[in-house]
Formats: C-alpha cells, structure tokens, sequence
C-alpha cells in the first residue's frame, strides 16, 4: 500500500512539473564558441559563445556542450533545476585543465536570457612584483599677452581770454589727435606735454609638461590551490563547495520527499563537486535510513578534499556494523 501511493504522488509531482518550465544560459569564459544539446535537443544552429534554451521541462536535463574546434573534447553532464527559475552555466577551465560546466547564478524566468551577461575578465597572470602604471596630465593653460594703452595730453596756458587744448591719443600702434578752441586772442603761449601711460596686463597660462604618475601599488596575488587551515593530511580532490553553494544544494535536497529522490539528487549535484569531511556529514543527517547514510559516506568518499579526517563520518552512523562496512569499502579502494 505505502509503494502504490508513492508511486501516485510521484506521478502527480510529474503531473505538476511537466506544467512548469526552466530556462538555461551558458556561456564560455574565454568566448569559445559551442553547440548547446538538451536532453538530445540541438538549441542552436551555428556555434556560438553564449546560448539561451527556453521552455526545459525537465529537473534533471543531460546537458551537452559540443565544441567548434573539433580538438577540444565535449563536456556531458546532469543538472539540477527547478521549475520557473532561469539558470546561467559557465564553460570554464578546472584546476587540472579540462572544460567544465558551472553554476554561475540563478535568477527569476526570464531575466537573464534577455540580456547579454557581462563578459568575464580574461584570466590575469598574477606574479608577486607586478605593478601597473597610470600616467596623468596636466591640462595645458595659454601663454601671457600683453596690451598698453598710451594717452598723451597737450595743453596751453591761458591766453587772454581763450584757451587751446591738444590732445594726442595712442592706443596699439593707432592714433587719434583732437583740438580745441576754447576762444580769445592768440598770443604767446607755454606748452606742457604730460603722457600718461597705462598698462593692462591679461594672462593666460601657458603650457605645462606633461607629467606622469606611477602608481607602484602590487597587484594581489590570486591563490592557485586551495588550502584547508590546519589540515596537513591527504587531499582527495581539487577545491571543496564554498559554505553558500553548500546551503542552496542542502535545501534542495531537504525540499524532496522521498528518501530515493535525495539520493538521486545528491548523486548528481556531488558527480562533478569536492565536498569537505563536514559537509558529508552534513549530507548523511539528510537521510532517514541507514542504508542511505552508508550509500551517501561510500559516494563521497573519492569527492572530499580532507580525505584523512574521513573517520569523523562515523558518527553520523546508528550502527557500527554500517562503520565496519565504511571501512571495508575504503580499504578495497
């Protein structure tokens, strides 16, 4: 009775997701071009960079990415996605050299498939005593100019009752000459010549050097392996899940019902990851069955990074015949 109504929520759970649909984008780091296969479906029809596959109706597609240069190998793997979310891949290049695909971001349906992402910075060649330059310049300012103004004045003393007054004027090179009579008889006269000199400076910058400034600041220095503090023993694989990735996989397998369905899901989200001592022990507590504990520990064992603290797995066991056969599968290894 329990199977038969297992197997009736499953197909209503098929029922309902079938009704939903995902979308995918993947996109090459170094913008190699690719064809995107889905469950056996081609997505595009000339390779490209990046590629967007709408209406994915299945959680768990077989994603295919196949090359345009013949001489890299393509890359085959499961996913994991939920239904009405949007999810971005990156085709990028593990420690030990081969294309992989990797889980970028999620984001709501629809959002990132309309918008090109930004390209990634090319990978820097990091090296302890790099530096880099930066020269500023000055802004050049206009040479000094220079204008005078003369005005000279001529004047006459009196004269019986008349006065003449001359004025010479002189401004830039031009002259201007004016007289006046102011009346009376003409007579001898005293000339007085007084010149008043007027200078008006205006002055605009001149040109200045152009000079640099360096800036010697070293560039960081971007670890190459990863190194687990205070671990000293044998590492079992590359680079472990970061605490974050580790939480969205959790609750995506606590979100299961069905003891089979975690299993599944967890096989498939560890087939390409590294996981810490820890986080397998985390994995475990997510089962009910013993059975299952062991399947998981047995799993994971060639997936984590502190292979020497393996041990502490055992306590996440009821029973020490399942610690006796953790051991056997190790030693056989």
């Amino acid at each position: 009775m329990t199977r038969l109504l297992s197997l009736v929520s499953f197909a209503l759970f098929t029922v309902a997701s079938w009704a939903q649909t995902s979308d995918l984008v993947v996109f090459s780091d170094d913008g190699t071009k690719f064809t995107l296969i889905v469950d056996g479906d081609e997505k595009n029809a000339q390779p490209a960079s990046r590629v967007v596959a709408t209406g994915i109706r299945t959680q768990t597609p077989v994603m295919v990415v196949k090359f345009e240069d013949a001489g890299i190998a393509p890359i085959k793997q499961n996913g994991y996605m939920e239904m009405g979310k949007e999810y971005t891949l990156m085709v990028t290049t593990n420690k030990k050299g081969a294309r992989v695909l990797r889980m970028s971001g999620e984001a709501a349906l629809g959002t990132t498939a309309r918008s090109e992402p930004v390209k990634p910075a090319p990978p820097a060649n990091f090296e302890e005593n790099a530096t880099s330059t930066t020269v500023t310049q000055e802004a050049s300012t206009p040479e000094e100019q220079v204008v005078t103004t003369t005005t000279v004045v001529e004047e006459g003393d009196p004269l019986g009752e008349g006065e003449n007054v001359n004025i010479n004027m002189g401004v830039n090179g031009v002259n201007f000459n004016m007289s006046v009579n102011a009346g009376g008889t003409s007579g001898n006269s005293t000339t007085t010549t007084r010149t008043t000199t007027t200078t008006t400076t205006t002055t605009q910058s001149t040109p200045a050097p152009v000079k640099p400034v360096i800036d010697n600041k070293p560039k960081p220095v971007e670890p190459t392996v990863y190194s687990m503090p205070g671990y000293t023993g044998r590492v079992g694989c590359g680079w472990p899940m970061s605490s974050t990735e580790f939480t969205d996989v959790k609750k995506s397998i606590e979100a299961k019902s069905f003891e089979d369905s975690k299993m599944t899901l967890a096989k498939q989200v560890g087939a390409n990851r590294c996981f810490t001592v820890d986080q397998v022990k985390s994995l475990m507590a997510l089962f009910s069955f013993e059975d299952s504990k062991l399947d998981i520990a047995k799993f994971a064992y060639d997936r984590t990074y502190d292979i020497d603290n393996y041990y502490k797995v055992n306590d996440a066991f009821t029973f020490e015949s399942s610690i006796d056969d953790l051991n056997g599968y190790i030693q056989s290894r």
